[in-house]
């Protein structure tokens, strides 16, 4: 007959005494699916960049809260230093190595799979009535700039470089705003896709426009639904261009118009929140979400400008709309006479809000500027539209929450847009929006006319020749 103290036995047990010891129970490795919860939160951060620290604290506020009986808090993260991505089920007993449930090879976390399998993962692993999704890194709006383009200047082909090169490229200020300055290698075939959100700089790739809205209609359909709520904690997403293509696949949109502080969310207040009380609504936790980052800054850092806001997508068709009538009578404006038109749209960027990108401004702001300059026009009563629909209440509001603090951002209300004052960037036409409505012919010829003001002389332009849109 087989001992009862085998060495097995004697080998669990001491591992159990260490780990009581030390004030915890040793986490046994998950064999099935957990119990279906109220929510799943799902933080998927791309820490393979000079952001790793700040992962780290932002898992250790997870951890702070924990997950519960109605409630599972997952995250996966790529770390610089772990040449691996962990996945975690985090609670709030022992250790955070403790959370871990699965280790992967090194991810690329730029990689659209990567994301969809992780999302996918917490699906199956973690079920639950609703769904929450946090892309945690920096996004630069809709657009992607040559990230890489400092590299090049300097002569340097980012497959030289050794991770010490890197570091030294980049150390001195860990700020999410200066994330660009981190990036390790290009790969100029992923420039050209889009607005890019998620950068990691191990693999040198990013998460594009197009390859967002693929991977979260492809989670959405394995979920059999859309994500209740999609977050991002990262800088200058806020915009309509970028939450147009989320509207198919998420419910609820929450991020930041203007840069976000090197702290990011709370996630010690969210999920606090959300933990007492589960039966939260996707609208009233993208509105706590609001809440709580809007507190803590306004509290901590009042110094610093702080913007955040949360959109409903179910209602987004008819602001889109409402840009097709405010593009319409401005090309109108415009094309009947070029200088009068250029002026009246130039006086109001020149008060507009603006953020650390000069090419986005705040949609209502702009148009309460030209209501205000243009009484009783039809380009006041198209901005006037606007306005009612951004500033709508209840159930049917487009804008749920916003809030907004320190210096620079009296005039901000929740959603910005793409309105460039010199160049337009040929990736705006990949967006769907561009492709589906007209804001992106208004710029056309807003920016033709601005150069022709600058050279005070006035150049013929040939038929508009390009596919005619919806009407």
């Amino acid at each position: 007959m087989p001992s009862s103290h085998s060495p097995s036995f004697w080998s669990g047990f001491i591992t159990w005494i260490l780990a009581f010891l030390k004030g915890s129970r040793p986490t046994p490795t998950p064999t099935g699916p957990e119990p279906r919860r109220k929510w799943t939160f799902m933080v998927y951060l791309a820490g393979d960049n000079n952001l790793e620290a700040a992962a780290r604290k932002d898992l250790t506020e997870m951890k702070s809260v924990g997950s519960t009986d109605q409630v599972n808090i997952v995250a996966q993260f790529d770390g610089m230093h772990d040449q691996g991505t962990r996945r975690y089920h985090i609670r709030r007993q022992g250790s955070l190595d403790d959370d871990v449930v699965a280790r992967l090879p090194e991810v690329n976390t730029g990689d659209p799979a990567a994301l969809r399998d992780f999302v996918l993962w917490a699906h199956q692993r973690y079920a639950a009535e609703r769904y929450a999704l946090i892309l945690w890194n920096h996004g630069t709006g809709w657009k992607d700039e040559d990230i890489y383009y400092g590299l090049r200047k300097r002569g340097i082909r980012p497959d030289e470089l050794t991770r010490g090169q890197m570091r030294s490229l980049t150390s001195g200020n860990s700020s999410r705003s200066l994330f660009r300055s981190s990036i390790e290698t290009l790969a100029v075939e992923t420039v050209q896709k889009g607005r890019a959100i998620l950068f990691d700089d191990t693999s040198a790739d990013f998460l594009d426009n197009v390859e967002m809205k693929q991977v979260l209609e492809q989670a959405a359909e394995q979920i059999g639904r859309k994500i209740d709520l999609l977050g991002c904690d990262a800088c200058l997403m806020s915009m309509l261009e970028v939450a147009y293509q989320l509207r198919t696949s998420c419910s609820c949109f929450v991020a930041s118009q203007e840069e976000e502080p090197g702290d990011g969310w709370p996630y010690d207040g969210v999920l606090r929140r959300l933990v007492d009380n589960p039966d939260m609504s996707p609208r009233l936790l993208a509105a706590t979400i609001v809440e709580e980052y809007n507190n803590f800054y306004r509290n901590q850092f009042p110094n610093l400008p702080v913007t955040q806001s949360a959109m409903d997508l179910e209602h987004l068709d008819p602001l889109a709309q409402g840009i097709d009538a405010l593009a319409d009578v401005l090309r109108a404006a415009l094309e009947a006479d070029w200088q009068k038109g250029n002026a009246l749209i130039s006086l109001a960027l020149y008060d507009v809000q603006k953020f650390t990108d000069r090419d986005y401004v705040d949609l209502a702001h702009f148009c309460e500027l030209l209501a205000e300059q243009n009484p009783r026009t039809a380009i006041a009563d198209a901005a006037q539209r606007l306005i009612e629909l951004l500033q709508q209440s209840g159930d049917d509001s487009i804008i749920i929450a916003e809030g907004h603090s320190g210096p620079g951002m009296r005039h901000v209300t929740g959603a910005s847009i793409y309105l460039p004052q010199h160049i337009l960037s040929p990736l705006y036409m990949r967006l769907l929006m561009t492709q589906e409505h007209r804001w992106d012919e208004f710029l056309h010829i807003k920016l033709d006319t601005h150069q022709r003001s600058a050279r005070k002389t006035f150049r013929p332009g040939g038929p508009d020749d390009r596919t005619p849109k919806r009407r």
